[in-house]
Parts: C-alpha cells; sequence; structure tokens
C-alpha cells in the first residue's frame, strides 16, 4: 500500500505542476519529461510516504516537490514548438533552438506551484480515504442479495390457448413442403 501511495502522489503532483507551471506561464513540459519527473519523485514520494498517512508528511513532501518540478520545467524551455525555415532553403537543416536563462519565477508562478501544492496535498490527504470509503460502498452494494419481487398473476384460461393452437396449425400446414432439396441441405 505504501509504494501504491507513493507513485499515485508521485503521478498526481507531477501532473498538477505541469497544469500550474503552463498555466502560469510557462511552457508545457514535454510528455517524456512528465514521465521522466514522475519516475524520479516516484521513490522520494514512496520514502515519505510511510505507513501511516501523516499530513505534515505530505505537506513537507508535496512542498518540495513543487520546487523541483518548477526547476525542472523552467530549464527545459519550451520544447513543444516547431522550428520555421525560411523559404527556398530546401537543403538546410533546421535546429531548434533552447534558450537556457536563469530567472526568478514571477508572483503568477509561484501562486500557480502554490495552487497546485495545496490541491496535491488535498487530493494525497484526503482523496486516499474517499477511494476506500468508496471502494466500501462498491463492495457493500455487491454484497447484497437482489431479491426479485414476487407478482400474482392470474391463471390463464384455457379456452384462449385453443383458439391460438387451432390458428398455429392453420399457418404451419401450409409450410411443410417448403425449403431446400434434402441432397443440399446436408451439404
Amino acid at each position: 500500500m505504501r509504494a501504491l501511495r507513493g507513485v499515485s502522489a508521485a503521478s498526481v503532483a507531477t501532473l498538477l505542476a505541469s497544469a500550474a507551471h503552463t498555466l502560469s506561464g510557462g511552457g508545457a513540459p514535454h510528455p517524456l519529461l512528465l514521465s521522466a519527473v514522475a519516475v524520479l519523485a516516484a521513490p522520494a514520494a514512496v520514502a515519505l510516504a510511510g505507513r501511516r498517512l501523516a499530513l505534515w508528511r505530505v505537506a513537507l513532501t508535496v512542498l518540495a516537490s513543487q520546487g523541483l518540478f518548477h526547476v525542472a520545467f523552467a530549464l527545459s524551455g519550451d520544447l513543444g514548438g516547431g522550428v520555421s525555415v525560411p523559404g527556398h532553403v530546401h537543403g538546410a537543416v533546421a535546429l531548434p533552438t533552447i534558450a537556457i536563462t536563469p530567472e526568478v519565477p514571477d508572483a503568477g508562478m509561484i501562486a500557480g506551484h502554490v495552487a497546485a501544492a495545496l490541491v496535491t496535498i488535498a487530493v494525497a490527504h484526503r482523496g486516499e480515504k474517499a477511494l476506500r470509503d468508496l471502494g466500501r460502498g462498491i463492495l457493500r452494494l455487491l454484497r447484497r442479495r437482489v431479491v426479485a419481487p414476487s407478482v400474482r398473476r392470474p391463471l390463464v384460461v384455457l379456452a384462449a390457448v385453443g383458439r391460438i393452437a387451432r390458428t398455429t396449425s392453420i399457418v404451419l400446414s401450409g409450410a411443410s413442403g417448403r425449403g431446400p432439396p434434402v441432397v443440399a441441405a446436408a451439404r
């Protein structure tokens, strides 16, 4: 359970940090960078997850990870864009340029990462209990017996059955000689 808790916390923290970073004006991180960051964050999250879920441990882990996520996303630059080549340069190879400049994050970026940290803390701390309660509720529903209600129906009148039987025999009497030859049906 500890490993599952840590890996899921690392994944949620990575996705929320990416969304906060992008919505706060930073470049969208490449999916491979997101995967690498989540894989690198998972062992630390598993180590800090502990057997019992302590709020201070979750908060410490998430706040530290948000800072590291920002650094990783900011240093990677904007890798998502394409490169435009001017006209009539048919054989040239255009290489993307990445401007890596150390810059101090602005207030919007800090607010975005703090908001992502608060949401991650709430999801990590309360989400596990909510999932556990949901699972218990589903199991409780599955364990219940479904009992069909008993319905009293009146007996069928035998005179109507006789009329239906006569009508059916008249309809089926003309269809007895139709169909493929016996030899063709055997193949």
